[in-house]
C-alpha cells in the first residue's frame, strides 16, 4: 500500500545533468516541507557536498537554444558540465522503516541511487541514516524583506494566506529560522532563492563555515527572472548545496512524494470511483503558455473529448487554486495536469494531490513512476497522440 505525500504551492528548480525535451490519495507535508527537509540534513551529521571548494563544479548543463520542437535555452550558458566528486559509498543495509521489498519499489538503477544524498537517500530509499546533534542550527533566508511576498507562499504559507511556524508538526526540534538581514553572519545555512537573485551574491557577508544553499522551485526556463547576470559560471564557486525538485539535489524538495505503508496499516479504498463522479476531465491553469506546446495539444485534444477548463487559460472559475484545492474538481474523474516544461522530476503538486485520475505531460513517464504511487496516473506519451489519448478517456 502506498500513500502520496506532497508539498503544497510551488517547489523547485533542477540540478541538471540532462537537459529539458522540448517534446512533449494524498497525506499533507505543509508548506513547511521544504524547510523540514533541509533541518534534517543541517541538523544530522551527514557530509558536506562542497560545491564551493570546487572551482570546477557547475550547476546546470546547457538547455538547448531553439529546436525543430520549439524549446528555448536560457541565455548566456556556456555548455557548462556538472561535475561533482565521487560521494564515499552507504551502508545499502542501513536500518529501514519498511521491509526489503518495499527498500527500492522505485525500482531505481543503481547510477540512479549513487547521485542520492544522504538527505535523498532517507526520503527516497526509507534508509534510517544520519544522528541528530546536540545544538540549535539557524536557517536564514536571504533578502526575505524585499521578497517577503513570495518567499513568504513558499516557506511560511500552504493553503492559506495565514503564517504558520514551519516546525510545528516537525520531529526536529533544534533549528530556528531567521529572515532579518543582520542575522546573515551567525547563521549555519543561507537559503537563496534563485528565482529571485538579482545577480552573483558578491557583495553577500559571509561567515567562515557558512554553508549557502542554491534554493530554485522552478524549471530551468523559469529560473532567475529578475537576475541581471544568467551567465551560470558567474555563479560558480559561492553555494555547497542545491535545493531543488530534483531526486539528486543535496537536498531534493519535491512538490511531492509517495512512501510505502508497513503492511499493518491500511487505507480505506473507494468502492465504485466512478459512481462518485459526474464529470469527465477538466484543467486548471493561469499560464497559459509553456516551452511543451502543451495549450496546443490542449486544443487538439478538445476537437475529440469535452474538457472543463478552470482559471485564467479558460472560462471557467474556481477561487483560490493557488492556496487551496479547488472542490468542484472533485466531481470529474480525470485531471489534465500539464506541466510548463518538460524536464525531469519536473512533478507539480496538481498532479499529485486532486480527487481524480491526472493525466500528465511533462517529465518522461519513469519520473513519473519514481514520485507517484504505481498505476496511478496516465502519460500522455503512451498514446500516438490526442485523439488516441481522447479515445482512452471516454
Amino acid at each position: 500500500m502506498y500513500v502520496m505525500l506532497r508539498k503544497t504551492k510551488e517547489s523547485v528548480l533542477g540540478l541538471l545533468r540532462r537537459p529539458c525535451s522540448g517534446k512533449h490519495l494524498v497525506a499533507l507535508i505543509g508548506a513547511a516541507a521544504l524547510l523540514i527537509w533541509l533541518v534534517f540534513l543541517v541538523a544530522g551529521d551527514y557530509p558536506t557536498l562542497r560545491y564551493r571548494s570546487e572551482p570546477n563544479v557547475l550547476y546546470l548543463e546547457e538547455v538547448p537554444d531553439d529546436d525543430e520542437n520549439g524549446t528555448r535555452g536560457i541565455d548566456g550558458l556556456d555548455k557548462p558540465e556538472l561535475k561533482i566528486n565521487p560521494k564515499t559509498k552507504l551502508d545499502v543495509d542501513a536500518d529501514r522503516e519498511n521491509n526489503d521489498a518495499d527498500y527500492n519499489w522505485r525500482n531505481l538503477t543503481p547510477a540512479e541511487i549513487s547521485r542520492l544524498s544522504v538527505l535523498g537517500r532517507r526520503m527516497f530509499l526509507n534508509e534510517n541514516i544520519g544522528a541528530k546533534q546536540d545544538r540549535i542550527f539557524t536557517i536564514h533566508i536571504w533578502n526575505h524583506k524585499k521578497f517577503s511576498g513570495e518567499l513568504d507562499e513558499r516557506f511560511f504559507k500552504t493553503g492559506s494566506s495565514k503564517k504558520f511556524d514551519p516546525f510545528e508538526d516537525c520531529s526536529v526540534n533544534n533549528c530556528k529560522v531567521t529572515s532579518p538581514d543582520g542575522d546573515i553572519m551567525a547563521a549555519d545555512i543561507v537559503l537563496f532563492h534563485m528565482h529571485l537573485i538579482p545577480g552573483p551574491p558578491v557583495n553577500v557577508p559571509r561567515a567562515p563555515g557558512q554553508l549557502w544553499a542554491w534554493l530554485a522551485d522552478e524549471s530551468p526556463y523559469h529560473v532567475m527572472m529578475v537576475s541581471s547576470d544568467r551567465n551560470l559560471s558567474h555563479f560558480n564557486g559561492f553555494f555547497n548545496w542545491s535545493m531543488t525538485y530534483r531526486m539528486d539535489s543535496s537536498v531534493p524538495t519535491p512538490y511531492g512524494r509517495t512512501v510505502a505503508l508497513p503492511k499493518e496499516k491500511y487505507v480505506e479504498a473507494i468502492e465504485d470511483f466512478y459512481k462518485l463522479k459526474t464529470k469527465n476531465v477538466s484543467l486548471m491553469g493561469s499560464n497559459c503558455g509553456g516551452s511543451n506546446g502543451r495549450y496546443k495539444y490542449l486544443a487538439e485534444l478538445q476537437k475529440y473529448i469535452e474538457i472543463d477548463v478552470y482559471g485564467g487559460c479558460g472560462p471557467l472559475k474556481c477561487e483560490g487554486h493557488f492556496y487551496t484545492n479547488c472542490d468542484k474538481l472533485d466531481d470529474y474523474k480525470f485531471y489534465l495536469a500539464f506541466e510548463n516544461s518538460n524536464c525531469d522530476d519536473y512533478v507539480w503538486w496538481n498532479a499529485l494531490n486532486k480527487s481524480a485520475v491526472p493525466v500528465v505531460m511533462g517529465a518522461p513517464k519513469h519520473n513519473y513512476q519514481k514520485l507517484l504511487p504505481p498505476n496511478s496516473f496516465i502519460h500522455v506519451d503512451d498514446f500516438k497522440g490526442p485523439e488516441h489519448l481522447a479515445q482512452h478517456l471516454q
